[in-house]
């Protein structure tokens, strides 16, 4: 449950905020603004909240706490949307809200995974199973998003294809009619009710104190230890260079669909195929990782941004575009997930929540955010003002040309210590492959 209401939540907003914010006068280089202003909070919220949740307060206290604060300010951003709407201004403070809830929000995905990796005894081959649910919470939560904003056309097109249920849905519709008609609002408004759930779901998790040391040492500053091992500070360095292209996926998706003849009400449920990709990715994980080991697993992640991408450029057919959203699956869990498994083996018990949080502050706190104002300044460059489309064979051409040229470098320099959790039955180490091959001990356990 608490994977699938902690992703439910993004799965309610993120596929429709693109069109959410143009519909209330965002353009594109605003938008990529808006998104980054997260960096503010991200900057120094999640080493702030790693420190605070491994040295003084609970896990799920925290979480329950901030979900709390983070359905508040869902509330209030729509609110702040209109009134940019209206006057043309007051953008700062729709840019002021949406960190505010950056901050409350980003920290606690981190805080969740350090969370159930403390309370599995092999997170490698049990966490793949337990994030599924995230992944059914977003695919739920997008469906019910598009369901909701289209049941009008949806319930003319189930009337006319399946005659015998009209007399059901038409039950089914006056049971419902007490409630106020669909207003694309309402992607908030869900998301809120999802995070005051979530709140308090929270509060009924395992307990989780912090783990403190023995020591003094704050626990954001001991994770920076870490970065004494080569292929951890290589991994990370990737991860960062990952992080500025894939705000664009987040950024002109939505757009594309639409501008492929896709109903804006319907393109949450269209974007939700990446989310069921996820689920055979999650179940492939453990073996993956086994036979072919980290290396390899994170190459096949970027392999499948890098793919996509190339998909998208072409800008068709609609079934190739479709085909590129369906690799979201083992671009996201090839990637993120397998870097939060890496990251837990390499810290000590103590620091686990601080080093998923470091993580969180080098990509979405300080990658997405300067990739969401290149990819909303980009996005500006590639648009036809007369036309109002987007020349996306540059758009998506170019980020595919730098996720090549890193994973190539990855391929070249990265190396796992044989002994490695994650090293893989066909992990193979050359000691003299490269600059970071590994001859220091191990950080982690």
């Amino acid at each position: 449950m608490l994977w699938a209401l902690e992703w439910a939540i993004t799965g309610a907003v993120l596929t429709y905020l693109p069109l959410y914010f143009a519909e209330n006068g965002v353009d594109v280089e605003q938008l990529g603004q808006l998104l980054a202003v997260s960096a503010v909070g991200l900057m120094v919220v999640p080493l702030a909240v790693g420190q605070v949740c491994d040295r003084w307060l609970a896990t799920e206290k925290y979480l329950a706490l901030s979900h709390f604060v983070g359905g508040v300010i869902l509330i209030c951003i729509p609110i702040a949307a209109h009134v940019h709407q209206r006057t043309g201004e007051h953008l700062t403070t729709l840019m002021v809200l949406v960190g505010l809830y950056a901050a409350a929000y980003f920290p606690t995905v981190p805080l969740a995974t350090s969370l159930t990796f403390r309370h599995l005894p092999d997170p490698g081959a049990q966490f793949g199973k337990i994030r599924l649910w995230g992944t059914v919470g977003w695919a739920l939560a997008g469906l019910s998003l598009s369901l909701w904003l289209g049941r009008s056309s949806a319930y003319a097109w189930m009337t006319t294809r399946f005659p015998t249920w009209e007399p059901a849905l038409a039950s089914l519709k006056g049971a419902f009619s007490w409630l106020t008609p669909p207003s694309s609002d309402d992607c908030f408004r869900i998301a809120a009710l999802l995070s005051f759930a979530l709140s308090t779901f929270c509060v009924f998790l395992p307990s989780t104190p912090p783990a403190r040391s023995e020591g003094k040492v704050i626990a954001p500053l001991k994770t920076l230890a870490l970065f004494r091992n080569g292929s951890f500070a290589l991994l990370i360095a990737v991860s960062f260079l990952l992080a500025l292209v894939v705000p664009l996926y987040t950024l002109q998706m939505p757009k594309l669909l639409e501008q492929l003849g896709f109903a804006p009400d319907w393109v949450p449920a269209v974007m939700v195929i990446g989310q069921i990709s996820e689920f055979p990715a999650l179940l492939l994980l453990p073996f993956c990782l086994k036979r072919f080991g980290l290396k390899t697993t994170f190459a096949l992640g970027m392999g499948a941004w890098l793919l996509r991408y190339a998909f998208f450029a072409l800008e068709g057919p609609t079934w190739l575009i479709l085909t590129g959203i369906g690799l979201h699956g083992v671009c996201h869990v090839f990637l993120i997930i397998v870097i939060q498994l890496f990251v837990d083996s390499r810290c000590s018990y103590d620091i686990r929540a601080s080093a998923q949080n470091l993580f969180a502050f080098i990509t979405m706190g300080i990658g997405m955010p300067i990739g969401f104002l290149l990819g909303g300044r980009f996005g500006r460059l590639c648009l036809n003002e007369q036309t109002g489309l987007t020349n996306y064979h540059w758009l998506f051409a170019a980020p595919a040309v730098l996720i090549f040229i890193v994973m190539a470098g990855y391929w070249r320099w990265f190396r796992l210590d044989p002994h490695d959790r994650y090293a893989g039955e066909s992990e193979l180490v050359d000691p003299d492959a490269g600059p970071f091959s590994e001859d220091a001990p191990r950080l982690a356990q």
